[in-house]
């Protein structure tokens, strides 16, 4: 259990456990008062570690001051870093996501259904791509089937899907590079200099 300062903290401020729910509440953190205190007894741990950081934001004191095991401070600290790290990467994905709907949508007619259609499977169809890779390296390129007694080894099934995700992008791809080619040719007629016959 973690070893913490709450509970004395609460005691020199003269606050209940009522107090410090309203003060997370206007923070939109939901906790009940019997939570606050097994976790300021040391009874019980939060399962999610922010709530030690939400509760020193609500009390406007460093983690440090109510969290006195370094070493579960470390961890707490960690794994702010961590699903920080993943929110950025959820972000960079979106944006990665954002830029290739407009990319694709900058060489189509966008009056044209079918043409729409296609943006939105490649999009559709690249995201499908990718979760497959991450399922691939979480898995391994090898997985094991457990029929009856036996165990067997067979190759990820995720990876035949990926390649038929592979060959539908790049069929699609063909089309969206022609659209390249044609906006080219239209801004290369544009560009040239016309004066001598007018």
């Amino acid at each position: 259990m973690v070893a913490n300062q709450l509970k004395k903290i609460l005691d020199d401020r003269k606050m209940s456990f009522s107090d410090l729910k309203k003060l997370l509440e206007e923070k939109e953190i939901k906790v009940n008062n019997s939570q606050l205190s097994l976790y300021a007894n040391g009874k019980r741990n939060p399962k999610n570690k922010k709530m030690w950081l939400y509760i020193a934001e609500a009390l406007n004191v460093d983690l440090q001051e109510i969290v006195t095991d370094i070493h579960v401070y470390l961890h707490i600290m960690d794994e702010i870093s961590e699903n920080g790290a993943e929110k950025n990467t959820q972000t960079e994905n979106d944006k990665v996501d954002n830029f290739l709907f407009q990319e694709l949508l900058s060489l189509i007619d966008k009056q044209s259904a079918s043409e729409l259609e296609k943006v939105n499977r490649y999009c559709g169809l690249s995201a499908t791509f990718e979760q497959l890779g991450e399922e691939i390296e979480k898995e391994g390129v090898v997985v094991e089937f457990v029929s009856g007694d036996s165990v067997a080894k067979k190759t990820n099934p995720a990876i035949a899907e990926q390649v038929r995700v592979n060959a539908a992008l790049i069929k699609l791809d063909e089309w969206f590079e022609s659209k390249r080619q044609m906006q080219k040719e239209n801004a290369a007629q544009s560009d040239k200099d016309w004066s001598e016959f007018t």
